[in-house]
């Protein structure tokens, strides 16, 4: 899995004793997303993450215990249902063409 999304992703810089606190010092999710490309180390102890797709993965992997694998289906998925909504209304703002 990549740590690429669609133009929507909320990116955030933190120090990692604050992304420790966000995920409630789980450091073996941390280690897991930064293995996978979710987070992004920016040198000495800041981090670029998107929060809320930290907080998702951590809901599906452990509360929830979902396989890894499964974890990545649900966000591909949920990227691409993003973008399907963006693109849906893209159109619905475009003026309708009069092509016979």
């Amino acid at each position: 899995m990549t740590g690429a999304t669609t133009g929507e992703q909320r990116d955030a810089r933190f120090t990692y004793q604050r992304l420790v606190e966000l995920v409630d010092g789980d450091h073996e999710l941390i280690a897991r997303l930064v293995e996978e490309g979710l987070i992004e180390r920016r040198g000495g102890d800041r981090v670029l993450v998107d929060v809320d797709r930290v907080l998702l993965v951590r809901t599906l992997w452990r509360e929830l215990e979902i396989d890894w694998s499964g974890v990545e289906v649900i966000l591909h998925l949920r990227e691409e249902l993003a973008a399907a909504r963006a693109r849906i209304a893209e159109l619905e703002q475009s003026p309708p063409s009069h092509e016979h």
